[in-house]
């Protein structure tokens, strides 16, 4: 899962920056991983502190099994139908970590309150203040599982439909579902995940990190493989990762944390046997080696840990889709996999039609909430328009103009246009720059082209498009996006 960080400081800087970007990735600031505290003996605590970890009961009536040639994967239906079993086809031995209901392979998606979420009066663990609005597939801390209330299996294709429960609460549902499509083809599990929220509490429309996929392996995979380069299929070399002595870091923790453009990582153990995930919406990938090497069996606080990451919006009432797949076999398995798929990653050029398209805001923002009616709309009346792109892979010197589809009828005189321009696979390593143009403020929508190709600073990698709009004394102005793209519109 996500670490947990406040923004404060961030925030701040945000809003007080021209610049826009002097605050650092955002993308680190908002969540916590779900992360134990471990000992020696390989018995860890699940809540952080505090309770005694509660892993998921072993029932075989409530298990549903899709099997390969190459691998066997175990649904819990007790348990949000989490992925509590996967091993390879000749082996029974479990390579998922069961540790408590924040293991497993599973999703985890998060919102805002944070310190103030209270659901029906229920106050959090006190290991877990200041979690939020957290909905996991599994379960909570306290142990008790989400709910399926659907399913239906074809052969090897798998369908439910789960109520997970919030995680840092004791048996707090969320209001919301998850519709999971699973389908093992061969080497490779493919899931996508369908979140519906239904939410009746008030609370700020901000942006927070999601975890889309991944989870927790038995102690023993303690290596990782990712391609960690700029020059994505090209065929260039890919890099092996030692998580005891990992090359880089996240701030004070052992998390690995990367700007992944080919999609995915991959996690492997001593015995030759490799899991890779792949997602094709982001590239912030993570990996770590929580606790010790080698020790405790798949209920130890020991683990080995693998990601995929991104912000988002989420309002009281969207669906939000996302996909990710697990390939079990070689790295070179997982590279082939994401070739072949590499057209369903995300390319910056982005219609806001019905949706967002993963853009996200971290200050009051006033767009009308999902869904859209063929526009992006905001009110300029009370806050400032900033936004932020989902990660993206944009090489400026190949694509050399960023086009515009705006309506704007306010005071201000420019749009501003900063960028993350990546120096590395490093996840906070880039360099920033910024640029403007000027805005007809008539309410009709003009088609702006920028050239940042030929602007020397903006000329490589860049990784996410960031755009402001200052906010109006008088009441009833507007801006309006149709699109940002790097392909000419019609």
């Amino acid at each position: 899962m996500k670490r947990f960080n406040f923004l404060t400081n961030a925030l701040t800087l945000i809003l007080f920056s021209s610049v826009l970007v002097s605050c650092g990735d955002l993308d680190f600031l908002i969540s916590k991983k779900k992360q134990s505290s471990v000992d020696p003996a390989g018995n860890g605590d699940g809540s952080g502190g505090g309770t005694t970890p509660t892993p998921p009961e072993v029932k075989p009536s409530s298990m549903v099994y899709l099997t390969s040639e190459t691998m066997k994967v175990g649904f819990h239906m007790d348990y949000g139908g989490a992925i509590t079993y996967l091993s390879p086809a000749n082996s029974s031995k479990n390579i998922i970590n069961n540790h408590d209901l924040g293991r497993q392979l599973q999703y985890a998606y998060y919102s805002f309150p944070i310190e103030t979420y209270k659901p029906n009066g229920v106050s959090p663990h006190p290991a877990w203040q200041g979690i939020g609005w957290d909905p996991i597939q599994t379960g909570d801390v306290y142990g008790n599982g989400s709910r399926v209330i659907e399913r239906r299996q074809d052969g090897n294709k798998l369908y439910f439909k789960t109520i997970p429960m919030q995680w840092g609460y004791n048996n707090v549902p969320c209001e919301c579902t998850v519709e999971t499509y699973a389908e093992l083809k061969g080497n490779a599990l493919e899931i996508r995940n369908v979140l519906q929220v239904n939410r009746t509490d008030n609370f700020p429309l901000l942006g927070r990190g999601q975890d889309l996929g991944g989870g927790f392996l038995t102690s023993d995979f303690t290596r990782a493989k990712a391609y960690l380069g700029l020059a994505p299929y090209t065929g260039s070399n890919i890099t092996d990762i030692d998580l005891t002595a990992p090359p880089f870091t996240n701030n004070n923790t052992a998390s690995v944390e990367m700007y992944l453009p080919e999609g995915w990582t991959y996690l492997y153990n001593s015995k030759g046997v490799g899991l890779g995930l792949w997602a094709p919406h982001t590239h912030y990938f993570s990996v770590e080696l929580m606790g010790k090497a080698n020790e405790g069996d798949e209920y130890s606080g020991n683990t080995g840990r693998f990601g995929a990451h991104m912000p988002e919006v989420l309002d009281r009432n969207i669906r939000y889709e996302s996909k990710v797949a697990y390939i079990m076999g070689s790295v070179e398995d997982v590279r082939q996999y994401a070739v072949s798929h590499k057209e369903e990653q995300i390319k910056p050029n982005f219609y806001f039609t019905s949706d967002r398209q993963h853009w996200t805001f971290y200050t009051d923002t006033d767009d009308g909430g999902f869904p859209f009616n063929g526009e992006w709309s905001f009110k300029l009346d009370k806050y400032p328009v900033i936004l932020f792109s989902p990660d993206i892979f944009w090489d400026s010197q190949k694509d050399k103009k960023l086009y515009f589809q705006v309506a704007y009828d306010g005071t201000g005189k420019q749009m501003n246009v900063s960028c993350f321009k990546q120096r590395s696979s490093r996840l906070n390593d880039y360099s920033d720059a910024s640029t403007a143009f000027n805005l007809i403020n008539d309410g009709q929508y003009h088609t702006y082209e920028l050239p940042v190709g030929d602007m020397e600073n903006w000329q490589g990698i860049i990784r996410k498009i960031i755009i402001s709009v200052p906010n109006e004394s008088t009441t009833g102005k507007r801006l309006k996006i149709k699109s940002i793209s790097i392909t000419k519109p019609n």
